[in-house]
């Protein structure tokens, strides 16, 4: 419920580094308020006592033992995100989660269910929906300024250290780079793709970081219309340029970076650029702006079992029809 001040009260459970983007969109927005941090271990949640100035909680238990929550913001490693889910939503809260929303479609999608029973919000951590310059690349594509698209490639390549961290333990995690960055990739293709996703196959690298997970994949994916398009991602190396993503149309090329948008017609010799480059204190803002009106069932969280049942295959499991994936 809000309280007498107007605000809605998050507690943040799992005080790693995600958690400070959000501790920062709380912050800045109007309506919330940081009202408690949970972390079963003791250094960083004294860390992040200091630096957000709410008081600590060393359980769930006995967080909702204390003071009057109502959302939980769930930033822990994603094999904890069903049951930490359903205890919220158990006890009255809305859930924001960290992507990927769970492990596993069945999941995600008994996590929906969950949040259907309770009458409550459960949304999911999907950044690249709220980046500007995605949104207007959408319209662009949408208003046929590059023609009929014919190839889609996103690109998420970066040195990451995962040794010794959850991202390495696949009971953790669920999976490596691909179960990390794949739900990324799809948000991003969300705002361009001409029709849903028919096909994915992918090929993984053997690893060199932290085995028993992949730190390098790349993923082949069709579209019910026949348009083809590639996901590339790598925790081992950097991607040749700025660019996630690349939309080749037949009439011309738009593509999407860390530093703005660019695009031009087959013939011509300059590009056009829009939009000024990824905010990632605009896209949390975003997300939070965003769960203010997501739905108990809404496309958000629908999205998210999707692009999990997309990750399924991928890891070459088989994937029974879900109601998720029935319903978008």
């Amino acid at each position: 419920m809000t309280q007498a001040n107007g605000r809605k009260r998050v507690a943040i459970v799992g005080c790693g580094g995600i958690a400070k983007s959000h501790a920062a969109a709380i912050e800045e927005l109007d309506g919330l308020e940081l009202a408690a941090v949970v972390d079963t271990d003791p250094e960083a949640r004294a860390a992040a006592e200091e630096a957000w100035g709410a008081p600590g909680y060393h359980s769930v238990g006995e967080l909702l033992s204390g003071p009057t929550i109502d959302i939980a913001c769930i930033c822990t490693p994603p094999a904890t995100h069903r049951a930490l889910t359903e205890e919220f939503l158990g006890a009255g809260l809305d859930v924001l989660c960290e992507k990927p929303l769970a492990t596993s479609t069945e999941d995600a999608e008994a996590m929906i269910r969950a949040a259907e029973r309770a009458n409550r919000r459960l949304a999911v951590s999907d950044k690249f929906r709220h980046v500007a310059d995605l949104a207007e690349a959408g319209e662009r594509v949408q208003a046929g300024e590059i023609g009929r698209p014919l190839h889609y490639a996103v690109c998420f390549c970066a040195p990451v250290d995962v040794r010794g961290r959850w991202p390495s333990d696949p009971a953790q995690s669920g999976g490596g780079v691909l179960m990390d960055n794949g739900p990324h990739a799809f948000d991003v293709l969300s705002h361009v793709l001409d029709a849903p996703i028919s096909e994915v196959k992918a090929i993984l690298a053997e690893p060199v970081l932290a085995p028993p997970v992949e730190d390098t994949a790349e993923v082949l994916f069709k579209t019910e219309s026949g348009t083809t398009g590639r996901i590339e991602l790598s925790w081992a190396y950097f991607s040749k340029d700025l660019d996630y993503l690349v939309v080749q149309g037949t009439d011309g090329t738009i593509r999407v970076g860390w530093t703005g948008g660019q695009w031009r017609r087959h013939g011509e010799r300059e590009w056009t650029s829009f939009g000024s480059g990824y905010d990632k204190k605009a896209a949390f803002r975003g997300v939070w702006g965003a769960r203010q009106g997501a739905g108990p069932s809404g496309s958000v969280t629908n999205r998210a079992a999707i692009a999990l049942s997309w990750l399924a295959r991928a890891y070459g499991q088989s994937d029974p029809t879900s109601r998720a994936a029935a319903e978008g």
